[in-house]
């Protein structure tokens, strides 16, 4: 069990500015200057051919398909399940003929693929009223949002799992940011689907008494429709509007580790699902890249990575988060939590007397660069700036950590198979937002080593 974290960060705002919201303080963490921030124009994407649902950004899904290769599948009908719960459904964002299913190593599923009819014909569930949601019980109601696909929107921490209905939460953090810098802005989200977001805050209090909605203070502006929604407003430093981060600086005692969390566009989908009885199927993305600016896009869930990210120069990298996403195959689609593309370019080679240049462009942490010192946009890319080295206990990862551990000792306990050790240090309170890995200079994957820890020991208690 994590340690609980410390409480008196918490301080209330002008009231006549934002009533009943609160305010956490960051002490750490850290917020790159990187060039392509999304603008904040809407286009909606044409229909894709094509469509996938993956579960590779799907935490410790154990799936087990529900269908076959040129199986007629409506949008609504699941494709695969989780054994560890089969009730947990993942559905067809479309209507059409499954066209594919995608294995990796040892079997394990990567995305079922669906070529997409012109017309969508839906599975029809029973819709749930506001009137009606106060009489459903708790276990019903979440019965219903996993047979229609839309229960795994909730999530449990510290491991990030599909929320465990065995228990009642303590409490529920709604973030209305997601995990990237440049996720979807949480105005443009919500835009004229308050009435739905309020439906879904109803439904998250028929599990917990405790609903806490969080917003990043610079998202405030567009979220002027919502601010009667907000309780706790959190700084622009990341990751601090991370769940994680966010339940380590509020909690009081251990057991609210177990808390659930779900994002903006998660709440307003499955409010829309209870309403209409129908799966939704658009979702809100951005796609960043270098100076150019993109708008935000609203486009099919699971719709294919190259049409997103339209042309890009060959050996760049598709990743879903600047400091902490997986990589994407170009010829894959996006994932079911997945609401970001960054399009990293690649390097030519080495930098030619690197050590003595300037580094007006280059971001960094410890200052060594004159970018530190003005204000420049700057552009990530993939050189790593060196290799792996052995950790040298210079502090960088633990004074930039958000939830003050001490990333450096955690490793060394967990390569040394000392779990216990790394338990006592914190480990559970990892919001595995990536800083650590992105200061060291040592280029030690510390998020990587921790994460599987993490994963590692949940998989344990599990059995």
């Amino acid at each position: 069990m994590a340690i609980p974290g410390k409480t008196g960060r918490i301080n209330c705002i002008n009231t006549e500015i934002m009533n009943h919201m609160e305010k956490i303080s960051l002490s750490k963490g850290f917020t790159l200057k990187l060039a392509g921030i999304p603008d904040t124009s809407v286009i909606r994407l044409p229909r894709p051919a094509t469509v996938g649902v993956s579960a590779l950004d799907i935490p410790h899904i154990r799936p087990k398909l529900l269908v076959k290769e040129k199986d007629r599948v409506n949008t609504g009908t699941p494709l695969f399940c989780d054994k560890r719960d089969t009730r947990i459904q993942y559905v067809s964002p479309g209507t059409g003929t499954v066209k594919k299913i995608l294995f990796g190593r040892r079997r394990r599923l990567l995305e079922v693929v669906i070529t997409l009819d012109a017309i969508d014909e839906f599975v029809q569930f029973d819709p749930v009223s506001a009137k009606d949601l106060a009489q459903i019980p708790p276990r019903e109601l979440a019965d219903h949002l996993k047979q229609g696909g839309l229960w795994q929107n909730l999530r449990q921490l510290p491991a990030r799992d599909t929320a465990d209905t065995a228990a009642a939460p303590p409490l529920i953090i709604v973030c209305l940011n997601s995990n990237d810098i440049f996720s979807p802005h949480p105005g443009l989200v919500l835009q004229d689907k308050i009435r739905q977001f309020e439906f879904g805050l109803s439904v998250l209090k028929r599990f917990s008494d405790r609903v806490i909605v969080a917003a990043r203070t610079n998202s405030l502006a567009l979220l002027a429709p919502a601010k009667h929604l907000i309780t706790l407003q959190v700084p622009d430093i990341y990751p601090g509007w991370d769940p994680g981060t966010i339940l380590y600086h509020i909690k009081k005692e251990a057991k609210e580790n177990a808390a659930w969390y779900i994002g903006a566009e998660g709440l307003v989908r499955m409010a829309h699902f209870l309403e209409t009885g129908r799966y939704p199927v658009n979702t809100m993305v951005t796609v960043t890249r270098g100076n150019d600016k993109k708008p935000h896009m609203i486009t099919r869930q699971g719709s294919p990575v190259r049409l997103l990210a339209g042309n890009f120069p060959p050996g760049s990298l598709i990743t879903t988060g600047q400091l902490n996403g997986r990589i994407k195959d170009p010829d894959a689609h996006l994932g079911f939590f997945e609401n970001t593309l960054n399009i990293i370019p690649d390097t030519p080679g080495d930098e030619m007397f690197g050590f003595i240049r300037p580094g007006l462009n280059k971001p960094t942490v410890s200052k060594a660069f004159l970018s530190s010192l003005v204000n420049r946009k700057v552009q990530m890319d993939c050189t790593m700036h060196g290799e792996e080295r052995a950790c040298i206990n210079c502090s960088y990862c633990e004074n930039i950590c958000p939830v003050d551990l001490m990333p450096n000792f955690i490793m060394k306990a967990l390569v040394s198979d000392d779990i216990e050790e790394a338990l006592e240090l914190g480990l559970l309170d990892c919001c595995r937002c990536g800083l650590c890995s992105f200061t060291c200079p040592s280029k030690i994957e510390l998020t990587r080593i921790l994460s599987s820890g993490m994963d590692a020991h949940h998989k344990d208690k599990q059995g």
